[in-house]
């Protein structure tokens, strides 16, 4: 057998190297024993002791100890009942070495530490911590054969040894407890802040003489809570013993509820699991509580659904099954599978040929046709899949959250909504959209301050899973008032001008509003008039030559639209021409509260032109002789003159030529009028 120091399974405990419950007394070295404890490990097909370690008070050599100075003897008792002996022989010295730690794989070449190193592998050794469905406890006796135990200081002593405790660094976490009669073990991550996961997992058929066997017997009650798988995914485990009725399920459900109440568990990330009679019970949680589980996962399961009517309560429930081709209940799982799986949308069997592992101990060893459990739970992984942990955990109820967006102006609070589309996956009629309360993460004013994008989170009812807002703050355009109307009128010409507002961000009840306008040049006719009277009422004007004041106020809908067009006004150019305006010249709005808030003005440019008379080529307003004589004088000039700018307007039919044609157009139009 290879020496543990060079194991890489070790690797991922050693970080647990110091936190291992110590027996030792601190005291140097006495003729009284030294004490040492047993170091138990959880491997895939069963928890074994995996070697002692012997406090030696203080350094060793490691030259001075070999494999062939000690001798163990163990006796194993059963726990629930000491006087049923189960082992009582030698256990077989694989390796001795030094650590300056108190666990096994870290060799050194001193050190306070002796580490007696067995087998990882055996049958009938003395080195299995269960047999026969009980959990055993082990009592180990060392003989030490040497000479002295030399110690680095040059001292030395013939030792004793008297063990004082037993650790195994995962199941030492597991705790255990008894609801309603209900036996069960449980393993909590204490470092989570929020709630985890759960993985139910059902033992297999005669390993659940006792309560502590069921997370012994293999680990598929254990390996979730190996350090790397609790590092990837963090969560806790419940293992309940013998539950393989419908009441038994009763009792499954009331302890997972508790875990929910207090706050430990997701309830949209349960996952069920078990082998043998285990995957039987899987089935029968399931006929239970169809609408629980996230996902679940049946190994060789001694059961299924038992009717089309169970099946299809599960049809769209993520459901994966594995089988071995050696194992008895080959036939009974494929058949299963044939008959129900068409009911199923979610489902996958996965037949394996035979069941190996490959890794450290067991380095190739086949096991027996009934034991998918041991690859499945250990190394097996599926070419598109993965392994079966990195699939469970994939699962969740909750499928998909609506991306909310909204999008203000800086300096406005977003207002973000009340709830969220969630997606919740049913076992039996698949995802639905449900409408689910939300509550936003307080936001930082600074955030919206200036225009940017930023996220923001929102807790839902009934889930984990976040919501996500997306907050886009638009840049800040300046309220204004807003005139419009023509450009150009002709003199005495009656136009419209309207008044409203644009870029106003709160809601608006009144406003007072002053129009200035060039008296000389324009009339203001009859009273100003509300263009949607539904939503703006004017109250009362007040007016004078050359201006206008109007009080009015929103009502319905035009209290939080206040950007629209309001009032128009009507207009007369007086009898001359030039260029002109009209201004909002004071602007005052106030909010429901009474706050009254300035708002930019605004210009509305107008030009008053006499209309255009053919042939008036002297602008007096006329077509006449004079108009002749200026073509005339132009007679024969061309585009490529180099004075044409000066004459092209007598160009009459623009053909780039001023010619008799042209002359006989004005002539034409002098007669005409």
């Amino acid at each position: 057998m290879f020496r543990k120091r060079y194991v890489t399974i070790y690797l991922s405990l050693l970080i647990m190297a110091f936190s291992l419950p110590s027996a030792f007394a601190d005291e140097g070295p006495t003729d009284g024993a030294l004490p040492f404890i047993l170091k138990n490990v959880n491997f895939a097909f069963e928890e074994r002791t995996d070697a002692v370690i012997i406090d030696a008070g203080k350094n060793v050599n490691d030259a001075s100890i070999s494999v062939s100075d000690f001798s163990v003897h163990v006796k194993s008792t059963r726990k629930v009942n000491p006087d049923f002996v189960v082992y009582d022989g030698p256990r077989v010295v694989t390796d001795v070495y030094i650590s300056q730690v108190k666990d096994t794989g870290s060799p050194s070449d001193s050190g306070r530490y002796i580490i007696v190193d067995f087998a990882d592998v055996g049958w009938g050794d003395g080195g299995t911590a269960i047999d026969g469905g009980y959990t055993l406890d082990s009592k180990y006796t060392i003989t030490y054969k040497g000479d002295k135990l030399s110690y680095a200081d040059g001292s030395s002593l013939a030792p004793t040894f008297a063990q004082t405790g037993v650790v195994s660094p995962v199941l030492d976490q597991y705790k255990y407890a008894n609801h309603d009669g209900l036996d069960y073990s449980y393993f909590y991550n204490n470092d989570a802040q929020e709630p985890l996961p759960l993985v139910v997992f059902f033992h297999g058929g005669g390993q659940g003489n006792d309560i502590y066997t069921p997370i012994r017997f293999s680990n598929g009650g254990t390996v979730w809570a190996n350090p790397e798988n609790q590092e990837k995914y963090p969560t806790h485990v419940l293992a309940p013993r013998n539950a393989t009725t419908v009441e038994s399920m009763h009792k499954v459900k009331a302890v997972i509820d508790k875990m929910i109440k207090e706050g430990k568990v997701d309830p949209n990330r349960i996952y069920i699991t078990g082998f043998s009679m285990g995957g039987g019970s899987t089935w029968t949680f399931l006929r239970t509580y169809p609408e629980l589980a996230a996902a679940a996962a049946p190994l060789c399961p001694a059961g299924g659904p038992q009717n089309v009517e169970n099946a299809k309560k599960v049809a769209n429930l993520p459901l994966w099954t594995f089988v071995d081709e050696e194992d008895f209940l080959y036939n009974s799982v494929v058949n299963t599978d044939k008959t129900y799986s068409p009911y199923w949308n979610d489902s996958l069997l996965t037949i394996i040929p035979f069941n190996q592992l490959m890794d450290p101990p067991y380095n190739g060893h086949r096991f027996d046709g009934h034991s998918v459990w041991l690859p499945v739970y250990n190394e097996y992984v599926h070419p598109e899949r993965g392994m079966l942990i990195d699939w469970l955990f994939e699962q969740n109820k909750i499928r998909g959250i609506e991306d909310v967006e909204v999008s203000t102006n800086a300096k406005v609070a977003p207002v973000l909504p009340d709830t969220v589309a969630v997606e919740v996956n049913s076992s039996a009629t698949g995802i639905a959209t449900e409408n689910r309360p939300v509550v936003w993460d307080a936001i930082d004013p600074q955030r919206y301050a200036v225009a940017g994008v930023f996220e923001v989170e929102g807790t839902i009812e009934g889930t984990l899973k976040k919501a996500k807002a997306k907050v886009t703050v638009a840049s800040v355009t300046s309220s204004s008032a807003m005139l419009t109307g023509p450009e150009v009128v002709q003199p005495g010409q009656q136009f419209d001008v309207t008044y409203g507002l644009k870029d106003v961000n709160q809601d608006v009840y009144a406003q007072d509003i002053t129009i200035v306008y060039d008296a000389a040049k324009l009339e203001l006719v009859g009273s100003p008039v509300s263009a949607h009277a539904d939503k703006f009422i004017i109250v009362d004007t007040e007016g004078q030559e050359g201006s206008i004041r109007i009080l009015g106020v929103h009502i319905n809908e035009g209290v939080n639209d206040p950007n629209q067009n309001l009032i128009t006004l009507h207009f007369r150019a007086k009898n001359t021409t030039g260029v002109t305006d009209i201004q909002v010249s004071q602007l005052v709005i106030a909010d429901g509260e009474g706050v009254e808030s300035v708002v930019d003005g605004d210009t509305h440019v107008v030009e008053i032109r006499k209309p255009i008379i053919p042939g008036d080529l002297n602008n007096d307003d006329r077509v006449s002789v004079g108009d002749l004589a200026l073509v005339a004088k132009a007679y024969g000039k061309t585009s490529d003159s180099p004075d044409w700018n000066q004459f092209k307007a007598y160009d009459l039919n623009q053909d780039g030529v001023i010619d008799i044609e042209d002359l006989v157009a004005l002539a034409r139009l002098i007669l005409t009028n």
